[in-house]
């Protein structure tokens, strides 16, 4: 009899800490939410995020475009998409249409593109990968890939290649982790490139997430003309080092 209540005991210290676990995951899923809505690329639905919800190709479709800072280009281009399945009056046909007329996603046949099939893991890191500039991602090696180039860590990678199904709180940690991994064969982050390139991102809301820093200003140096006295350039230098410190 004490066995097996030191048993049930048990049982419910795990239960406990595997219920704390998810609830802190889901936690940080919603501020990564946060922070994507803040920088305007998720909204969400009129129910709210819907992070426990199952993450369809039209989702990922949109989130990608979103991620690459041609949401607007998609929407001003207002393309048909050639499918059956897809009607012009859904919500995310001139997403879909404008996706496919650049190569990022494909239809499941010449005829149907399967807006509301859901999209797996490994089918979203691997339209993250090539985002990120590895046309080489396929599926089979989302996972390791997306370890690889420091998208994310061993653990993380499995957990969302593996995940059955594939939730929108899963694409938001997915997303999130995209605009600060580095573009394929430089420095800059996807946000660095969203915000100074894609004009995609507000300055001031990407500094406000905290995953984005503003470049600072080249120190300008003086430099005399030919002829100039010497004494009129040593004062000039000083003058711009003032100007420059107390502009700080």
């Amino acid at each position: 009899m004490k066995m097996k209540r030191i048993f049930i005991l048990l049982l419910a210290a795990m239960l406990l800490l595997l219920s704390s676990s998810v609830y802190a995951g889901s936690g940080s899923q919603a501020k990564q939410a946060d922070t994507l809505k803040q920088l305007g690329l998720f909204s969400g639905t009129d129910k709210g995020y819907q992070l426990e919800a199952a993450f369809t190709r039209a989702q990922g479709t949109v989130m990608l475009l979103r991620l690459a800072g041609e949401a607007d280009d998609a929407d001003r281009a207002k393309l048909k998409p050639a499918f059956k399945d897809v009607k012009a009056s859904h919500w995310a046909a001139a997403s879909i249409a404008y996706a496919v007329s650049k190569g990022y996603v494909k239809g499941t046949s010449s005829t149907a593109f399967a807006p509301d099939r859901l999209m797996t893991g490994k089918e979203f890191l691997t339209l993250i990968n090539r985002l990120l500039g590895y046309p080489e991602a396929t599926p089979a090696k989302a996972a390791e890939l997306s370890q690889k180039n420091g998208l994310l860590t061993a653990a993380t990678a499995k957990r969302l290649t593996t995940a059955n199904p594939f939730l929108r709180g899963d694409m938001v940690e997915a997303a999130y982790s995209a605009l600060l991994a580095k573009q394929a064969g430089s420095t800059r982050t996807l946000i660095q490139v969203l915000v100074e390139d894609k004009d995609a991102i507000a300055v001031d809301f990407a500094v406000a997430s905290g995953l984005y820093q503003k470049p600072e200003k080249p120190s300008s140096s003086y430099i005399p003309k030919p002829g100039t006295d010497p004494m009129d350039a040593i004062e000039e230098a000083i003058r711009q080092k003032l100007d420059e410190h107390s502009n700080r």
